[in-house]
């Protein structure tokens, strides 16, 4: 009978010292930096596109120097000829960076989508037309700041590109 004691105690403080916290959610693990959303292209493509991409600039662009691959921070894969709404994330594959992922926490000055009618594909401001810009507030004056937090995903950075009415271009178009 001592012994039948002695081993139901132990068992019992083996049980309790290897319970811990019992069953409780696991950690929560930090979610990267970046963003997404979605383009909604609500015009027919006109035939002279060659080539569409998202393209983001840390800086505004304000003169055509400020459109220098230094202040390209993201630029996408090509968006498809003719899709009637793209959907996008910066922890996709992009172009730029060459290995997407976490995004560098900060505010951006311009997100747009851009476009090229050029056969070959040119590295020249003049060859690159906005043909939808992201916009805060719904105030379409400005640019909208993209802003990007520590370890959040900011969502909802939707465009909405019009072919037939093109927003203001940048400088050295």
């Amino acid at each position: 009978m001592k012994n039948f004691l002695t081993i139901a105690v132990l068992i019992l403080i083996f049980s309790l010292l290897s319970c811990d916290h019992g069953i409780s959610p696991l950690a929560e693990q930090p979610e990267v930096s970046g963003f997404e959303g979605t383009i909604y292209f609500v015009s027919p493509w006109p035939d002279s596109i060659k080539r569409t991409y998202l393209v983001v600039f840390k800086n505004p662009l304000l003169q055509p120097s400020d459109f220098v691959i230094t202040n390209l921070k993201y630029l996408s894969n090509e968006i498809p000829f003719g899709v009637q709404s793209y959907k996008f994330s910066s922890l996709d594959s992009a172009i730029i960076p060459v290995s997407p992922g976490p995004f560098e926490p900060g505010e951006y000055a311009y997100v747009a989508v851009a476009h090229q009618t050029t056969d070959e594909l040119s590295l020249a401001r003049k060859d690159w037309f906005v043909s939808g810009i992201y916009y805060t507030n719904n105030d379409t004056t400005k640019p909208g700041v993209l802003v990007i937090e520590e370890n959040k995903i900011t969502r909802n950075v939707n465009i909405r590109v019009d072919f037939n009415k093109l927003p203001p271009q940048p400088p050295g178009g």
